[in-house]
């Protein structure tokens, strides 16, 4: 996950402004490392360039979403083809799969080139003081960003030792070339919230198609929620949903579409069909030209989201005649390309509501922000003073139907099991067992030789 100067001597710059779409952007020629930072211009293409970074099919334009639901429950795993699809799915991934080499490796490329920018914003001549702290705060989102999510595949969940001492993943917030060792969960998830915190503080409201303050809040709000701390994550949902201009689609297919979605808080922006982010997911989920899928949704799934008549999500699945189910979530105007949001409207509405019932206060509000989510949905409504344990159970199986395929349901059961479920099984397996847990690639071991690997044995 260590970016060396070599690296950096070949990297991509992007020329764009910072009112441009971050994706709308042609390479230019390599540049040397001399050049790099010799005007405000260029400081903004190399953050450009971190942001282009994020939306890589082996991050969140593709593996981060996919490897979490294949190692869930959410998949038909009988229809896989892909071997390290299967093994992901079986629990079996060793030091040697693409999907967690590329994952590990475009995700080091986002914080890299952000480190990067924030140790040499002084060297940038005629650079205005407010574009340094706008830069640094970008660049320190977008490292809480890639450190939230690798920890949360690498390493056991947040709560599984008492003291969160088990171990996580390197800490990268420096650009150099030493090699570090993992360091604790409890120590990867304070770097993660100082990021963020620092980030929300500094960040402006607006900013285009960049991160803002309310992106870092909406991002610290899903942390939190992921360390079961209900009171931070209900102040931070219910100060985004309430401080935003975001409102809920009433389109239940808009949330993934080439106009975007009128929910998003952050999103990847894609402007054609080379995009990554528009279309690895799109590609593996719906049924292409000769009518196959390389995922296909488990029937529990697919049932969960089909248990009441006219529930508008079923427009997001496709029955083939040989009984798979497909998703159609990410089908796009055109099958070419979409709008990724990674924090929307939606989900901040189920951890407002989740955690309200969690501290048993607000649950009017609670019931409200569910009830928004399934009037839209055209499913029957909860009742009014509905006790807040009944609320959690609708919050969870509605989370479970409104972001399948969005990467949350193999981090959501894990919180479950921490907070209240410690006798969970994941697909007949224990939440905690060793292939719950992604292994260090090859590709990290070969840089850093002596990093602990994570316990092998899969499930059995």
């Amino acid at each position: 996950m260590k970016h060396t100067i070599t690296i950096l001597l070949t990297l991509v710059l992007f020329h764009t402004s910072c009112s441009e779409n971050f994706l709308a952007i042609e390479p230019d020629d390599l540049v040397s490392f001399e050049q790099f930072l010799d005007s405000p211009e260029s400081a903004q293409q190399l953050l450009n360039s971190a942001y282009a970074a994020l939306t890589n099919d082996g991050f969140t334009g593709g593996n981060n979403w996919i490897v979490s639901e294949l190692m869930a429950d959410n998949i038909d795993g009988d229809r896989l083809t892909n071997g390290d699809y299967r093994a992901h799915y079986t629990r079996t991934t060793d030091i040697f799969l693409a999907t967690t080499r590329d994952l590990m490796h475009d995700a080091g490329k986002v914080h890299a080139r952000g480190n990067f920018l924030i140790e040499n914003l002084d060297v940038v001549p005629n650079f205005s003081e407010a574009d340094k702290v706008r830069m640094t705060a970008e660049s320190k989102f977008l490292r809480g960003l890639t450190h939230f999510e690798l920890v949360r595949h690498f390493a056991q969940p947040y709560g599984y030792t008492p003291d969160n001492s088990h171990p996580g993943i390197p800490i990268n917030n420096d650009f150099d070339q030493s090699i570090e060792p993992r360091s604790s969960v409890e120590a990867v998830y304070n770097q993660i919230i100082s990021d963020l915190t620092d980030a929300a503080a500094d960040l402006p409201l607006e900013n285009n198609n960049y991160a803002t303050s309310l992106a870092a809040k909406g991002l610290l709000a899903k942390v939190r929620f992921q360390m079961n701390d209900f009171q931070a994550a209900y102040d931070l949902a219910n100060d985004v949903i309430e401080n935003s201009t975001a409102t809920l689609d009433t389109d239940i297919m808009a949330r993934f579409s080439q106009a975007g979605t009128n929910e998003a808080i952050f999103q990847l922006i894609s402007t054609n069909d080379n995009d990554n982010a528009a279309n690895r997911l799109a590609n593996d989920y719906r049924l292409n030209a000769t009518g196959l899928a390389n995922i296909y949704i488990s029937e529990a799934a697919f049932l969960s989201a089909t248990n009441a008549p006219n529930d508008a999500r079923a427009q997001w699945f496709e029955e083939t005649t040989t009984g798979a189910i497909a998703l159609k979530k990410f089908v796009t105007d055109n099958q070419s390309w979409m709008q990724v949001p990674l924090i929307h409207l939606t989900e901040l509405k189920l951890i407002r509501a989740e955690s309200a019932a969690e501290l048993n206060t607000n649950l009017d509000q609670a019931i409200q922000d569910l009830n928004d989510l399934r009037a839209r949905a055209g499913v029957p409504l909860i009742a009014n003073g509905s006790d807040a344990q009944a609320i959690i159970q609708f919050a969870r199986a509605d989370r479970r139907i409104e972001l399948i395929g969005e990467g949350n349901r193999l981090h959501e059961l894990k919180r479950q099991a921490v907070h209240d479920s410690p006798n969970l099984k994941i697909r007949e397996a224990d939440w905690d067992c060793a292939g719950m847990v992604c292994q260090i690639p090859d590709s990290e071991i070969k840089g850093n030789p002596d990093i602990e690997l994570n316990p092998s044995g899969g499930c059995n």
